[in-house]
């Protein structure tokens, strides 16, 4: 050990002259005498005497590099996660952490001194009126005495641990700079910095990787319970703040519930992500969590392209709206609604007003039109362009909000029996209204009964006239599209999302149908206008679930849609929840890239294993470390006895957490769609009865 510290300056001049003088080669005997701290010691290595909190070492050809070793004095606070972020991240840092485990008795003993000593010190401050490190001397008795608990029932563990720190820098001054940043910012969570005078030597070597501690005081050491270990580890720790929520899975390390929610004080994002393969759990966890939110009073506005969320949404007081051809539901993609943006006044004050978006209307218009008709050229958008400004004209509609209703007020009935008196909505813009302005923009001798011309003043207009011919309301396709929205009861929407705590729209009937994609868009446009950004639903917190959200991607426009929504409606007091099983459709697409980007909660299932570039690219985006990425690019289950299914990664916000989405067996026959299991429990769905199969039964019967 002596070795490390001596200096090599003299003996490598005298290898040197050795060398000039003598050609002669080492033995091998000399090769192999050479020790482990011959091979790693440094050049040089001094610590002045007359300077008390630095010392120098050099290595190779670099000159003299300053170093200060620093001891970690940890406040009263209990040690979180991050707390240690700065210090891990500060460059040229060693950091070493000392640890002792104490027997339950010696655990027990050490904190009920401790909560001794904190209940003097908070009788001294109180008496003095020091109101603000009383309170946190009060935080510091609860602390120590639920961890008194928890020692004594075996479910903690006490350890005397200290934790020392060597800064490195090319200077003097940066090294000064650099201490003063890490003080300043660990302060902040009640920790201090201190350095090591007169004791550089002892905190250089006790920073070394070779398990030398030199820091042996007993005021050096400090307590730490299992929770603290974990988070002073330079990784996250696998356990995630409690700030309320709805139960999710069990912590597969801690075995303790895990809780997630979306709505957290310190995010800043409320867009989510749930991501699995077919089969992981994607949509077991998407309705497990949806009826818990239902339960704190969100308000949910799903789509459901397999159709699977009906028994649960209907259990929790819900109204699934089924989308088929031949059906009653009509869902208006030209619907708009009023919307609240924020206006500076000349006085400097903010404040909220209630406008009309007519022109962001107008461009998403021109995107659903660009799906419907493959895409658009320059002269047909502009023919688009004029005819919806006529039709905004022709329905008196502006950015004031007064132009959307009626003057005179209608009598209404609650749910609950009740009348009251509301203004009534104006009739919504439909394609017919639409086709119909074309028409008279850009066609003479028009027959309005079978809507033929005779000849065009506007030749951009033929094509638009013949592909949007099929989606008027006398074709199949145009039945759901043009009209009035409706969802097939008759009632008024306005009144039925302020009422419904979860709607969802059930598209499953119309898989494989040209406007399958373009529906899907539809809706969420829909759940924009009506749903999120409706004034009277501000007080409520909002969801629009979108499953299978990567068949967004095929539709013009949809991704950069989603995104807008996923980032505005925090203003709304809402969020976006994004179910996928295919993430490269995001990635692939810059919105789509900016808005898992954007997500800051996400249940991560398991997504099977992917190439090495895939890997690092999940990576860096959503800061995987090598064991969730383990978890969540595991294999397939190999047999029955592997119970890995619904496990994966709950992440919210910068903490991470390794669970199992777990439920009751009672909830579970509700949201579960594993063929074994329903079939096993007598749920599988009943097949209803042909006509002609009844009439073939009664007459066997007969």
């Amino acid at each position: 050990m002596l070795k490390l510290f001596r200096k090599k300056n003299k003996t490598k001049k005298n290898i040197g002259n050795s060398n000039k003088n003598n050609d002669t080669q080492p033995t091998v005997e000399s090769i192999k005498s050479l020790t482990y701290y011959d091979l790693i010691q440094l050049n040089g290595h001094e610590i002045p005497d007359d300077l008390r909190d630095i010392g120098y070492q050099s290595e190779g050809a670099v000159s003299e590099y300053p170093f200060r070793s620093f001891i970690l004095h940890f406040g009263n606070t209990t040690l979180t996660t991050g707390a240690l972020e700065s210090l891990y991240r500060a460059g040229a840092v060693n950091v070493t952490f000392y640890f002792n485990k104490l027997t339950k008795s010696q655990a027990v003993r050490t904190y009920k001194n401790a909560a001794t000593d904190e209940g003097a010190r908070l009788t001294n401050l109180l008496k003095s009126g020091n109101e603000l490190e009383a309170a946190e001397a009060a935080k510091s008795i609860t602390a120590a005495k639920r961890l008194l608990d928890e020692i004594s029932d075996g479910y903690n563990d006490g350890f005397l641990g200290v934790c020392v720190a060597t800064v490195f820098a090319p200077d003097e001054r940066t090294l000064d700079n650099i201490g003063m940043i890490l003080q300043d910012d660990l302060i902040g969570n009640d920790h201090n910095l201190r350095v090591l005078y007169d004791r550089q030597r002892s905190g250089w070597v006790s920073t070394l990787p070779i398990g030398n501690n030199k820091i042996k005081d007993k005021g050096d050491r400090r307590f730490f319970d299992r929770t603290a270990i974990v988070a002073a580890c330079p990784f996250y720790s696998s356990r995630i703040p409690f700030s309320g929520g709805v139960p999710v899975g069990v912590n597969k390390h801690s075995f303790t519930m895990e809780f997630l929610n979306v709505f957290a004080p310190y995010l800043d994002n409320y867009s989510s992500l749930i991501v699995g393969v077919s089969g992981s759990g994607k949509s077991f966890t998407n309705k497990f969590v949806s009826s818990s939110q239902v339960l704190l009073g969100y308000r949910i506005f799903s789509i459901d392209p397999d159709g699977e969320n009906g028994p649960i949404c209907r259990l929790m007081g819900g109204r699934e709206v089924e989308i088929r051809e031949g059906g009653e539901v009509c869902i208006n993609a030209l619907a708009i609604s009023e919307e609240e943006v924020e206006v500076t006044l000349p006085n400097g004050r903010r404040v909220t007003k209630t406008v009309v978006p007519v022109g962001s209307k107008i461009g998403q218009l021109l995107k659903f039109f660009s799906k419907l008709t493959g895409s658009l050229s320059s002269e047909e958008k502009s023919v688009i362009k004029k005819a919806l400004k006529d039709v905004f004209d022709d329905f008196g509609i502006t950015t004031d909000p007064e132009s959307l209703y009626e003057p005179d007020k209608i009598a209404v009935r609650t749910e609950s029996g009740a009348i009251e008196y509301k203004r009534k909505r104006k009739s919504e813009m439909t394609l017919t209204d639409v086709y119909i302005r074309i028409l008279k923009n850009c066609a003479e001798g028009v027959d309005w009964e079978n809507y033929t011309y005779e000849r065009l003043t506007d030749r951009f207009a033929e094509r638009l006239l013949k592909v949007l011919r099929g989606f008027l309301r006398d074709y199949p396709d145009g039945k759901m599209l043009d009209g009035q929205t409706n969802f097939g009861d008759g009632k008024p929407v306005d009144n039925m999302l302020e009422n419904v705590c979860w709607i969802n729209f059930n598209i499953k009937p119309i898989e494989g149908s040209d406007i399958y994609d373009t529906m899907m868009h539809v809706l969420t446009t829909i759940g924009w206008e009506y749903f999120m950004k409706r004034p009277s639903l501000r007080r409520f917190k909002k969801r629009i679930k979108i499953e299978e959200a990567w068949r967004m991607k095929r539709v013009p426009g949809a991704m950069e849609f989603i995104e807008d929504l996923a980032r505005r409606s925090r203003k709304y007091n809402g969020g976006a929840d994004i179910i996928t099983q295919d993430l490269s459709a995001f990635l692939d697409d810059p919105s789509g890239r900016a808005l898992i980007k954007a997500a800051t909660t996400a249940i991560f299932l398991r997504i099977g294993q992917i190439s090495h570039e895939e890997k690092m690219e999940y990576k860096s985006i959503f800061n995987f470390s090598e064991g969730e990425l383990d978890i969540i690019c595991r294999r397939a289950p190999e047999s029955e006895k592997d119970q890995s299914k619904g496990e994966g990664v709950l992440r919210v916000g910068g903490s991470s957490a390794y669970i199992k989405v777990t439920v009751s067996d009672e909830m579970r026959s509700f949201v579960d769609t594993d063929p074994d299991y329903l079939i096993k429990n007598g749920l599988m769905p009943e097949v209803e009865e042909s006509y002609i199969e009844k009439e073939i039964r009664d007459e066997v019967l007969l």
